[in-house]
């Protein structure tokens, strides 16, 4: 477990020392791992919840620092709200308050695949990392990529995520496809209410508003790939 501070972390930028295509390359093949039975220190929901906001003040701090460090951008949102927080517990954790590990979160946004890749290796390097999910080599459904890495901070023992972006993709999360989800959360549910399954009419519906989400994110990431080739 990584035990120093992140004020004694080294001042100097970690500058990958790869071109641009190679750093795309490297992009491709960071593999998915996790530890086994990740559990976070407090096994009570109110518990866990009220500690919560301490970590991500620790989360916070280090997120800017890595993101001052390697030319990105921090996000710092607040701990995920309770509704939420107890939401997910119950339809997808069993009911394990302890299995939460997005309780506390933040993410860093680079404007290009190489300060990517250095925010990467700044928090493989000077953090205690418990699991990588890379999906740039393998995207969601709709397209979408990113880097998620949980972390176990060293004072609050807490297991946060930290998810890694590019700029232009996120911006497309946070607008043209939040848009989307929503139509096709609008659909679903009203189905749900009905308790019915979809007619043909909305199945094509929902279909068309996926490939359009696809499409958005192709052209972006071409966008980054295209840049890479001139780079290198």
């Amino acid at each position: 477990m990584v035990t120093a501070l992140y004020s004694q972390i080294p001042m100097h930028h970690v500058r990958p020392t790869i071109n641009s295509y190679a750093a795309t390359t490297r992009l491709n093949i960071i593999n998915d791992w996790r530890y086994d039975n990740l559990q976070q220190p407090h096994h009570q929901f109110e518990t866990l919840y009220k500690h919560a906001k301490f970590a991500q003040i620790e989360l916070n701090q280090l997120i800017k620092k890595a993101a001052l460090r390697t030319d990105c951008h921090a996000i710092l949102p607040t701990h995920k709200s309770r509704i939420r927080a107890q939401q997910k517990i119950m339809t997808e954790l069993n009911g394990n308050a302890n299995a939460l590990t997005d309780l506390a979160r933040g993410s860093i946004i680079a404007s290009n695949i190489d300060d990517l890749i250095s925010a990467y290796d700044y928090l493989i390097q000077y953090t205690d990392v418990r699991g990588v999910k890379n999906r740039f080599s393998r995207p969601t459904a709709s397209g979408y990529r990113d880097i998620k890495l949980l972390i176990r901070l060293p004072n609050s023992h807490f297991i946060v995520e930290i998810q890694l972006h590019l700029k232009k993709i996120a911006l497309i999360k946070n607008g043209a496809e939040h848009s989307i989800y929503e139509q096709i959360q609008k659909i679903e549910r009203q189905a749900m209410i009905e308790s019915r399954l979809l007619h043909e009419l909305e199945q094509r519906k929902i279909q068309k508003l996926r490939q359009h989400s696809q499409h958005l994110y192709h052209r972006v990431w071409q966008h980054y790939m295209g840049n890479n080739r001139l780079a290198s």
